[in-house]
């Protein structure tokens, strides 16, 4: 084990923020596990602001003491880790810093990071606490939110499943998936859900549904189709559903293993969470991995959407 005062992540590593939680220590399990499905080292992070220290009195003592309880810390995920998978090669980053800014700064050569829902701090009423809305929203890599609820059930239960739109911003999302559905050996639904907006009042309205309805269809099949003959072991459910894209997804969650949600591109200002993103990471019932797709277009207003 090594430890280091500045990033030290290796391209490909699983990085895992981690604060002594039980959020904590369910991210801490899923990404041990997702380490040794691709033979990748895992690094373990803890942020710890210093506060100020440089103002106060004792602040040398205050400095020592921080320094403490950040090892305590770390000491205690690297014990769940060997206790998982003793032979898994793991390093230990601290960062005096806002945990946000520590895990970003960590995460540029990461292949995946990895998050409880929320932590210790003063937002840990919140369903989706700030580091983890902050960092699935800029992170350069995918990163996955765990709860502890959706780890007690134990491993080997549900599908994977990955949100798809036709829009040509779920090609990194999708590529995600199957990769985490073949190292696993689960089947993966790729869901579609959409809607017409029409009350369908007359033959017209029902002729012009069969025609959106028709498109959609060859738009799933075209995009589906590339990536099922990358990785013909793995076993493909498409699902097309008239309706909600979140309640779908949450409904999808219920049953599934694992959730990837595809986002659009981080270029020009810092993008926001989109709504039916945020809204999935909120309600959702499995492990959800948010992924940026650089090449997807970057409209205005499109971050809404997803």
């Amino acid at each position: 084990m090594t430890t280091s005062k500045a990033p030290l992540v290796s391209p490909g590593s699983v990085l895992v923020g981690v604060d002594g939680s039980s959020h904590s220590d369910a991210a801490v399990a899923w990404a041990v596990d997702h380490a040794r499905h691709r033979h990748v080292p895992l690094v373990l992070l803890h942020g710890a602001e210093p506060l100020g220290l440089g103002r106060i009195p004792f602040a040398e003592e205050g400095r020592l003491m921080l320094q403490e309880s950040s090892r305590q810390v770390t000491d205690h995920a690297v014990e769940l880790v060997r206790r998982r998978a003793p032979q898994l090669p793991v390093s230990v980053v601290h960062l005096y810093e806002d945990p946000r800014q520590a895990i970003l700064e960590a995460a540029e050569p990461a292949g995946m990071v990895v998050l409880g829902t929320r932590g210790l701090g003063r937002l840990r009423a919140l369903l989706l606490g700030s580091v983890s809305q902050a960092v699935a929203a800029h992170a350069p890599c995918p990163v996955t939110v765990v709860r502890p609820a959706q780890l007690r059930a134990g491993p080997g239960r549900g599908n994977v499943a990955v949100g798809v739109d036709l829009d040509g911003s779920s090609g990194a999302a999708l590529q995600q998936a199957f990769e985490i559905a073949d190292e696993t050996g689960r089947p993966l639904d790729v869901v579609h859900a959409w809607s017409a907006h029409d009350t369908f009042v007359d033959a017209t309205s029902y002729l012009d549904r069969l025609e959106i309805l028709d498109g959609h269809e060859r738009g799933f099949a075209e995009m589906i189709a590339g990536y099922a003959e990358k990785f013909p072991d793995v076993t493909v459910v498409r699902r097309m559903v008239d309706g909600s894209p979140v309640a779908t997804l949450v409904e999808v969650s219920a049953s599934a293993s694992h959730l990837v949600l595809g986002s659009r591109g981080r270029h020009g200002v810092p993008a926001l969470l989109g709504s039916v993103t945020r809204s999935v990471l909120e309600r959702a019932h499995c492990p959800v991995t948010v992924v940026h797709d650089p090449a997807a277009p970057s409209l205005p207003g499109a971050e809404r959407g997803r």
